[in-house]
């Protein structure tokens, strides 16, 4: 099914162009605005109706959702083909053309490493008893200064303070299919537990430390916020 998103949009682009070539001979504009209906509906099935919030799951290693990551690589696929029909459909020429494949080429460029993350099942956050591992690039706990959830109940981030970075290194809902009100406990917990970071990886921590980080919420009476909560151990 994943795979039906990647192929699915360029598919009806390129149906899209011949189908007015056909009936309005020279209709540039009528395919522009299929091409773009096309593209914005696929935004609308998968980002837009996206469930708010997933579910806190044990584990130390969160992938974004595959779905998604699909549904991205046929847009980005389906706005490079719009981009090279477009100047084939014009014929302005050979340096226009040779124009538009290196514009559309930066779009393919995405798709194409969408698609081998969705091959390969890459990981947008993992831990590990030495750091963690965000989007390939690993970051150690002692470099991890704060673990915050900022923004608002719409549009959450996750925000990791990390030592040497002007900016935080940032995850969003639509970036990994996780709590990210779980994720801030379960690095906060972490990052202030560094007796406990050695056990990251056995599936019997990661049950221990997810029931004790969602009761240690609910005892507390907390359904969000800003900070983690720090659990003695």
């Amino acid at each position: 099914m994943r795979w039906l998103w990647v192929v699915a949009p360029t598919l009806l682009v390129g149906a899209a162009a011949g189908l007015v070539h056909l009936v309005a001979p020279g209709g540039f504009t009528l395919f522009g605005l299929v091409a773009i209906a096309v593209i914005g509906l696929g935004h609308a099935l998968t980002d837009l109706r996206r469930r708010a919030e997933p579910p806190a799951r044990p584990a130390f290693e969160f992938f974004a959702a595959p779905l998604l990551v699909a549904a991205r690589a046929g847009r980005a696929f389906a706005l490079a083909a719009t981009v090279v029909l477009a100047a084939l459909w014009l014929d302005f020429g050979l340096v226009a053309l040779s124009v538009a494949l290196a514009l559309a080429a930066v779009p393919a460029g995405v798709g194409g490493l969408l698609v081998a993350r969705l091959t390969r099942g890459a990981s947008v956050l993992r831990l590990n008893p030495g750091g963690i591992d965000v989007r390939g690039i690993r970051y150690p706990w002692e470099a991890l200064d704060a673990v915050e959830l900022n923004g608002d109940r719409a549009v959450p981030r996750l925000d990791l303070a990390v030592a040497g970075r002007r900016r935080p290194v940032t995850l969003r809902p639509a970036g990994v299919d996780a709590s990210l009100l779980f994720l801030t406990d379960l690095l906060g917990y972490y990052q202030t537990h560094a007796p406990a970071r050695g056990a990251i990886g056995d599936p019997a921590e990661a049950a221990r430390v997810h029931g004790l980080l969602l009761s240690a919420r609910l005892a507390a009476g907390l359904h969000g916020g800003p900070r983690p909560i720090l659990v003695a151990r």
